[in-house]
């Protein structure tokens, strides 16, 4: 019955997620990007061309289809690290809230967050990113409604059949092998200071499926 209901939480979640997360505000356009992210680094000259994607759904697996989307600028290498605390300032300055810090990073990096725009500031000591996307907050939000509702549909479908167990486990077994690991890393990816928004979880289905099946 456990096992049933995890499994019926996994899709009620990639449900969840679904729905809420199918409407997106607009990135900011590369003047805007470049606008916003003097707000941090006033003065600071960008060190190449504005790396955009306008994708729309998902999370870093290899296809850039599922990308989340976003708008990256670089800066020239050599700025301190002693900035970052001004940049900081700087962001609270203009109404960017934190949302929680970067991990593995030389340089002190963060995200931030102002309506439904997230912005990443990253910094290795050789040099800084500002990085914008989506919030994916509303899908986030579905995925946990959708989860609590699969659960407790897992714990009223499966608990007659738990009289047979043997069956019930050969059974929900083989999906369990997939979906329960892989959602248990895309959530532990979502808490441990990852670089943007918590990633869409049902957008990690389709990515995963191309890198295994391409």
């Amino acid at each position: 019955m456990v096992l049933g209901a995890l499994l019926l939480g996994v899709v009620g979640a990639t449900a969840g997620s679904w729905v809420a997360g199918r409407e997106f505000g607009a990135l900011p356009d590369d003047v805007e990007a470049v606008r916003l992210a003097q707000e941090i680094l006033p003065g600071a000259a960008v060190a190449e061309e504005i790396d955009r994607h306008d994708f729309l759904y998902g999370a870093h697996l290899g296809d850039e289809e599922y990308g989340p989307g976003y708008v990256q600028i670089s800066y020239q290498k050599g700025v301190d690290c002693d900035l970052d605390r001004l940049a900081w300032q700087n962001a609270a300055k203009h109404g960017w809230e934190e949302a929680g810090a970067i991990t593995g990073r030389q340089c002190s990096s963060w995200n931030f967050r102002r309506g439904d725009l997230v912005m990443a500031y990253a910094h290795q000591g050789s040099g800084t990113e500002v990085t914008f996307y989506r919030s994916t907050t509303r899908s986030t939000i579905g995925a946990l409604i959708g989860a609590l509702g699969g659960i407790l549909a897992g714990v009223a479908v499966f608990r007659p059949l738990s009289r047979r167990p043997v069956v019930l486990l050969a059974a929900l077994i083989p999906p369990a092998l997939i979906l329960v690991p892989v959602t248990g890393l895309v959530v532990v990816a979502a808490v441990s200071g990852v670089e943007g928004p918590t990633p869409q979880l049902w957008s990690v289905w389709p990515a995963l499926a191309r890198l295994v099946f391409s």
